[in-house]
């Protein structure tokens, strides 16, 4: 009985890079474009998604420098070292994560409801707007729990609303 697998088979392709070579099929979990926070565009609606992304990423940024400044006025330097470096890992994190929101399409089934495109630039308005609230109430006089519950609650929202943009969309193409 013969064989009717081919003989001569073509050539595999070679893996490039290190990480094609040792981890084929990775696609990267971490990868945005810069492009997402762009504002030059023609789009008024894409104009104010990326404006309330870059306002919430700004006040998150002020506030993490702010909180690395008073820690090293009260004399705190393994505070001060700890705080600088989450606050470049939490920038990162927070860049990504709504980069990812910032450009879904499509619509997820969340809870049963329907969530598109609207429910997502209501959602970074949102989040734009109780930022504000943040540091304008860091600077006159909120508490320091009150503090701590919305920047890590917001962290948690952040982090949740990206993480449903990952998932297969119901309905690809839709913006509702």
């Amino acid at each position: 009985m013969t064989s009717t697998f081919p003989r001569d088979l073509p050539p595999r392709p070679e893996p490039r890079t290190w990480r094609e070579r040792n981890c084929p099929g990775f696609r990267g979990c971490w990868h945005f474009s810069w492009e997402s926070y762009s504002l030059a565009t023609d789009e008024k609606a894409v104009l104010a998604r990326r404006l309330c992304m870059i306002t919430t990423l700004g006040v998150r940024t002020a506030l993490s420098i702010l909180g690395v400044f008073f820690r090293a006025y009260s004399g705190s330097i393994g505070g001060m070292v700890v705080g600088s470096i989450l606050a470049v890992l939490g920038f990162l994190f927070v860049a990504w994560c709504l980069a990812h929101i910032g450009e879904a399409t499509g619509t997820w089934k969340v809870f049963g409801i329907n969530v598109g495109r609207w429910h997502l630039d209501i959602f970074l308005f949102a989040s734009a707007l109780i930022h504000i609230g943040i540091i304008l109430g860091f600077f006159t006089g909120m508490g320091n729990i009150g503090f701590l519950v919305s920047w890590y609650g917001m962290w948690i929202l952040i982090f949740a609303v990206s993480w449903i943009t990952t998932w297969t969309p119901e309905q690809p193409g839709s913006y509702v």
